[in-house]
């Protein structure tokens, strides 16, 4: 199980905290899949805008092949918001 926790407008368009993928391992490009499908508009996903962390730190130190595995919790929240 890998959780997705959702901060921002992210949370908002999805209409929830946290998204539960029960896969054993996934990656950052099937992560972008499920979040256009559980979004309320995913034209507001924009990849360059995102902050993502796994398990806290940022996904930049592992790049986007990056594979996450169960227990990893990955948080998205957008760079860009309203004041």
């Amino acid at each position: 199980m890998i959780t997705l926790k959702l901060l921002g407008s992210i949370k908002k368009y999805c209409g929830k905290d946290n998204i539960i993928i029960h896969q054993k391992e996934t990656t950052i490009s099937n992560i972008f899949s499920i979040l256009h499908e559980r979004m309320n508009n995913s034209k507001h996903l924009d990849k360059e805008n995102l902050l993502i962390l796994i398990n806290g730190a940022d996904l930049s130190i592992f790049g986007n092949d990056q594979k996450i595995k169960s227990g990893d919790i990955v948080t998205i929240a957008n760079l860009i918001h309203g004041g």
